[in-house]
């Protein structure tokens, strides 16, 4: 696939939402063996209306294991935007319902507990792009929100960033959550 430009992009977004084979096949190529090829589908993906998030939602583990391993910058950052536009609620039944302790012990408190921990390793790291930072904080705060102990852990995370060294869009989303959780 050569370089697309955004309009051929929200064509195909448009594609995609009016028939389903083409919005499998976006998902698939993240998937595949082209980067370039992931790289536009995410994007395409990206430009779906807000009422095609259930699509995201059949896709949301693999969307997960995609944006925490994938070495690619601009996979990752349009991943997790993805990632972000879906809802993440506690599940109603995480009592101990007899599940073994092995799947207890890798789930912890949060279901989402590799995307809570990638989110709140990569919020932190001076070398990944402002984007993939905000949308890491988004997330964290958005996964954290029904457990008071791991907000906790956020809020200590976000403050010690020191807000003089971040851009003025990553410095406002910090200010923001931290404001939502005080």
């Amino acid at each position: 696939m050569a370089t697309m430009h955004v309009d051929e992009i929200k064509a195909l977004a448009q594609h995609a939402h009016s028939d389903a084979a083409v919005c499998d096949a976006l998902f698939e190529a993240l998937w595949g063996d082209n980067c370039e090829d992931a790289v536009h589908s995410a994007w395409a993906l990206t430009h779906l209306p807000k009422s095609d998030n259930d699509t995201f939602d059949a896709h949301r583990d693999a969307l997960v294991s995609l944006a925490v391993t994938t070495p690619n910058t601009s996979l990752r950052r349009l991943t997790l935007a993805l990632l972000e536009r879906l809802e993440w609620t506690a599940p109603d039944n995480e009592t101990d319902d007899g599940a073994d302790s092995e799947s207890r012990a890798y789930t912890g408190v949060c279901p989402y507990v590799q995307l809570l921990n990638f989110s709140l390793e990569h919020l932190m790291m001076p070398e990944e792009p402002y984007g993939v930072r905000t949308l890491c904080m988004k997330l964290a705060y958005t996964l954290s929100l029904p457990y008071p102990e791991l907000l906790a852990e956020l809020r200590q995370s976000l403050l010690l960033i020191e807000p003089s060294e971040l851009g003025s869009g990553i410095r406002h989303t910090r200010k923001k959550i931290l404001e939502k959780i005080n």
